[in-house]
């Protein structure tokens, strides 16, 4: 039928990654940047990109225009300018239908009725290009009174998300890096992937408004802990549910470059529900994973956060691997690989309390490490416990308490670390946030201690900001007399130059008893 007036035509949501870097790392809290914020929400989880992994890095508690910040989630080794994730969901456009252009509406058909009180009939759903993007230009210089150390690296960011390409129903992801050290260019020659690491470099396809396939490689959040696919993935979207197929290959562990001898496919089934309270989501999946025809590796895998509870979000996953090799006599034996807790709770306001619990295992390729694949087994598995409470008695003062444990088979002693912080924000006359942090060590190989104050501003609110850190390290090594005391400097800009161009210098003074060391870090961003 023909309608009388303009419809307003609402896409279904989309959902990507969106790539980021880790900018700078405190005691108690980890800072992420992006291109950009506007799709990212307090509370989604921030994953850091460790070689073909995902890793829960943080839980996004405060936004800016272009980065996050927030508690990291487990002890995990993360430094400035690591690639992270982020998974958004992306809304269409509205797009504006004439009443002679019948269309297919995304919603239910009761929602919009004609005048006799019929359902409103529709075909096509009009589709709008969207492409967003980023390059950056870094820089990283190692200087110290011992020239062998000198170093600088370089390192070029490309990523881009172009949703339905000429309107089409085609869209295309890339995460690209290129990172080589000046005056060794032999490594690059001798292989181009020590330097040029591909994360992702997609094409996807919309078959229909819910089903879609994509080729190339890329990450699955559904498929997280799989990490980075080099082949097809299909998914089809039944309401709150998501399933879905992959097959192709895993990237090569040593470069990162493509290696079709380590075939893998897999299935996994997710569910997706959002409500006015929350969040919440669960996927399973498994995954058989091979090399040169062989089984590698063969596992499920399970996902749920939660966010339904007011004030409480709740985190976990676990993997069972169901195959492996007892001296070269393949076995189908389930075996717990991974079981990782969090859960987090706002009883009010001001109170903040969180805890996680971590058991891993080694996880085994028994054709990939076949000749020492006894031994990581006897040396499987970590445990580790994290507690922190962070309270905030007033807009002007935060205080936190963060405690650690960790033991793995084989050690000697268990990792131990206990550290506190305390913040002022809005420090008189100088307008600044202040943050004193303590933090006490005692590992399998060393005792130590850090203080650390730091110094956070606003220079131009929303344009320029400034952050300066100083850090005594005080480190005792059980098994020599060795003793490392440092004296940490650092001194880091943000200036939002325009819109979409930004330039960070981050400038870091060690002081040690014989050396000094100098590190320089500059960056340039500039969106699309």
């Amino acid at each position: 039928m023909v309608m009388s007036a303009f419809l307003r035509v609402s896409g279904q949501e989309a959902s990507t990654l969106l790539a980021g870097k880790v900018s700078y790392i405190t005691i108690q809290n980890i800072y992420v940047k992006f291109s950009g914020t506007e799709n990212i929400h307090l509370g989604d989880t921030v994953y850091l990109q460790t070689g073909n992994d995902l890793v829960p890095l943080i839980l996004v508690e405060s936004l800016s225009s272009v980065s996050c910040v927030g508690k990291p989630l487990g002890k995990v080794d993360v430094k400035p300018d690591d690639s992270v994730v982020v998974k958004v969901k992306i809304k269409k456009a509205e797009v504006k239908v004439k009443a002679d252009d019948p269309v297919e509406l995304p919603i239910s058909p009761a929602a919009v009725r004609d005048t006799a009180g019929s359902p409103v009939k529709a075909t096509e759903l009009k589709r709008q290009q969207d492409i967003q993007g980023s390059l950056s230009v870094s820089s990283y210089s190692n200087l110290s009174n011992t020239t062998a150390d000198n170093s600088q690296r370089m390192r070029y960011t490309f990523s881009t998300r172009a949703n339905n390409l000429g309107n089409s129903r085609f869209s295309a992801e890339s995460y690209i890096t290129f990172s080589h050290q000046l005056k060794k260019w032999s490594d690059v020659q001798q292989n181009v992937f020590n330097a040029l690491k591909i994360y992702s470099l997609a094409v996807n396809y919309d078959v229909t408004d819910k089903i879609s396939v994509s080729a190339g490689r890329r990450i699955n959040m559904n498929l997280s802990n799989i990490g980075a696919v080099d082949g097809i993935q299909a998914e089809a979207r039944m309401g709150q549910f998501t399933m879905g197929a992959v097959a192709g290959s895993r990237p090569n562990d040593a470069d990162y470059n493509v290696n079709f001898k380590l075939l893998e496919y897999g299935a996994f089934a997710a569910h997706n529900l959002a409500t006015k309270n929350g969040r919440m989501q669960s996927s399973f999946a498994f995954f058989e994973q091979r090399n040169a025809g062989f089984t590698d590796r063969r596992f499920v895998y399970f996902q749920h956060d939660n966010s339904l509870l007011k004030n409480l979000f709740f985190f976990t996953s676990c993997e069972l691997d169901l195959y492996k090799v007892v001296e070269g006599i393949p076995k189908n034996q389930p075996t717990l690989t991974g079981l990782y807790a969090s859960l987090r709770y706002k009883p009010f306001k001001q109170l903040s309390l969180f805890a996680s619990y971590d058991a891993r295992k080694n996880v085994i390729y028994y054709e990939t490490y076949k000749s020492f694949a006894d031994r990581l087994l006897e040396e499987a598995t970590r445990q580790g416990l994290q507690v922190k409470v962070n309270y905030r008695p007033g807009n002007l003062i935060s205080i936190g308490l963060n405690g650690g444990y960790r033991f793995r088979n084989g050690d000697t002693n268990p990792n131990e670390s206990l550290n506190g912080y305390l913040t002022f924000n809005q420090v008189p006359w100088i307008k600044a946030t202040a943050t004193l942090t303590a933090n006490l060590l005692k590992t399998n190989y060393m005792n130590g201690q850090v203080y650390e104050v730091r110094l956070s501003k606003d220079i131009i609110p929303g344009k320029m900001y400034t952050d300066f850190s100083y850090r005594f390290i005080d480190y005792n090594f059980l098994n020599s007399t060795t003793k490392l005391i440092q004296n940490v400097a650092q001194l880091n800009l943000s200036w939002q130059v325009k819109n979409k161009l930004s330039l960070s210098v981050d400038y870091e003074l060690t002081f040690e008893n014989s050396s000094n060391y100098h590190r320089i870090y500059l960056s340039i961003n500039k969106r699309f």
